[in-house]
């Protein structure tokens, strides 16, 4: 779907005219404001829920790490301002949408490891 939206000229979600270069760039923002966090963070979603698949316990450990990170994560997404330089201090869109789908990425995978551990301890 993020794949979809971001590449709305290509799908034909927004106005555009190769040959007389005109183009709907209000359209195309929308839509690439919304499919950017879309493209870069599900499929960090998906691979951690790949993960809990196979190891159910850890849920409730990294749900509650989950229950705070990911609404404020959408935040971020929705209300990041508008491309800066691209340098550290002002950095793109996608690349705060690609550092943020990593920490989480990190961070849950680090928790699912601690309850992983912990579970093989009580056992």
């Amino acid at each position: 779907m993020g794949y979809l939206l971001t590449n709305s000229y290509d799908f034909g979600l927004c106005y555009s005219n190769i040959s007389a270069n005109t183009f709907d760039v209000s359209c195309h923002s929308f839509y690439e404001r919304v499919g950017n966090p879309l493209f870069y963070g599900m499929p960090a979603l998906a691979f951690i829920f790949l993960i809990l698949m196979f190891l159910p316990h850890a849920f409730p450990a990294w749900k509650k790490f989950a229950k705070w990170f990911i609404p404020l994560a959408t935040l971020l997404f929705i209300f990041y301002p508008d491309p800066g330089s691209g340098d550290y201090f002002s950095p793109y869109p996608e690349q705060v949408f690609q550092w943020v789908s990593i920490l989480y990425v990190v961070v849950s995978v680090f928790i699912i490891t601690l309850s992983g551990k912990k579970q093989s301890t009580l056992v």
